[in-house]
């Protein structure tokens, strides 16, 4: 288990933050590191480049009364 001043200390292209599903012809599953989503990119096995989009939104409760 990893601690949050290892993060300061690593490669950025060693940190995995998230394991998706690529959208290349394989479907097979990539791990997003702190570099691929500063490059906005990440390539899976076969080469195929995913692009990286960070969404930030409204938590769930302010969504909801924004509705109303």
């Amino acid at each position: 288990m990893k601690n949050l001043f290892d993060w300061f200390t690593e490669d950025d292209d060693e940190v995995i933050v998230k394991s998706l599903t690529s959208k290349g012809i394989g479907k097979e599953p990539i791990e997003i590191t702190v570099g691929d989503i500063r490059k906005g990119r990440a390539k899976d096995s076969s080469g195929y480049e995913n692009e990286v989009v960070l969404f930030v939104r409204a938590n769930k409760a302010d969504r909801k009364a924004a509705r109303k």
